[in-house]
């Protein structure tokens, strides 16, 4: 009797449970992440992460902070374009990047800025609005973000946050100036906003993910972050590596890893997923925008669901 409940105890251990998540990235192509920000001095602070992928393998190919000699965000605004330009010619004339901060507003808030034909143009043509209307010639961009949110008024949510399980909006306290910063710095770019318009054969392809929704649907896990009061999340970040890895078949050196689970901000691990989004989303063709979201409020691209879920019976 002692056998059988020890037998049953095991079995009862590992019923149900999936397989590995296994995550089909692109075959060929170059692919960028971008952790951003929005604080005065964001060049310190914003992350790039650059990923080749091709038949064999996937490898991560840089990991740095793109802006960090040119950290104000009026240097960081007027350099965007030209970093971008150097990116695409190191990708042979084709690139994806994925942004984490949000590439439109609430279409009720278009609706009351009187933008929403601009925004149903797109996140280039909608920050240069916003620019216009709220930077204007004094380049004050937290001043600027203050006097849009003070028009604004009450939060929104976008349909695609809600898809998402998005818990900051894009006009919150906590979102707005990476918002603001982030559509003005779209403003002067020759690219293709998906899914404003398809994806380019040639140039330069920008979509917005969600890092924190990449590491949540491969491996559950919410929270990579050092907290407030000194917790280290340490072990949580080198999981999501090890995941990236064994999913994705992602190659980095040691000394690519070691400034991704040592970084108590988790922006290093927040661009690597942002560029694993994209490819993700690239592998799918960018399809699969549900049909009641907004056209002028896009989609926030990442990995298939749950693809713990892929089974050899699925």
């Amino acid at each position: 009797m002692a056998d059988e409940r020890e037998q049953g105890g095991a079995a009862s251990a590992v019923f149900g449970r999936a397989q590995p998540p296994r995550l089909a990235l692109p075959t060929r192509g170059t692919f960028v992440g971008l952790a951003w920000s929005g604080v005065e001095g964001a060049g310190n602070k914003i992350v790039a992460a650059s990923l080749e992928c091709d038949r064999e393998r996937v490898r991560l190919v840089r990991l740095w902070r793109p802006f960090a000699d040119a950290p104000g965000r009026r240097d960081v605004r007027a350099r965007f374009a030209p970093w971008l330009e150097e990116q695409l010619r190191w990708a042979e004339g084709r690139l994806v990047v994925g942004v984490d901060f949000p590439l439109s507003l609430p279409e009720t808030h278009v609706r009351q800025l009187g933008l929403l034909r601009q925004a149903l143009r797109g996140p280039a043509v909608l920050g240069k609005h916003l620019e216009e209307r709220f930077l204007g010639e004094t380049g004050d961009f937290t001043g600027a973000a203050s006097r849009l949110r003070s028009e604004l008024g009450r939060d929104q949510r976008r349909v695609t946050d809600c898809y998402r399980a998005e818990l900051q909006p894009p006009t919150s306290p906590r979102a707005l100036r990476r918002t603001f910063f982030g559509l003005v710095a779209m403003a002067r770019l020759d690219a293709a906003f998906v899914p404003w318009e398809p994806p380019r054969g040639s140039g330069a392809t920008i979509v917005e993910v969600r890092p924190a929704h990449v590491a949540r649907e491969l491996c559950g896990r919410c929270d990579t972050r050092d907290d407030a009061a000194g917790g280290s999340r340490r072990s949580a970040r080198a999981t999501v590596l090890r995941v990236l890895r064994n999913a994705a078949r992602i190659e980095f050196q040691m000394e690519q890893a070691a400034p991704i689970v040592e970084d108590g901000s988790g922006d290093h691990l927040e661009a690597l997923l942002a560029a694993v989004g994209a490819a993700a989303a690239a592998a799918d063709g960018f399809q699969g925008v549900p049909h009641d979201v907004p056209r002028c409020e896009g989609w926030i691209y990442s990995v298939r669901e749950e693809p713990w879920r892929e089974g050899p019976g699925r």
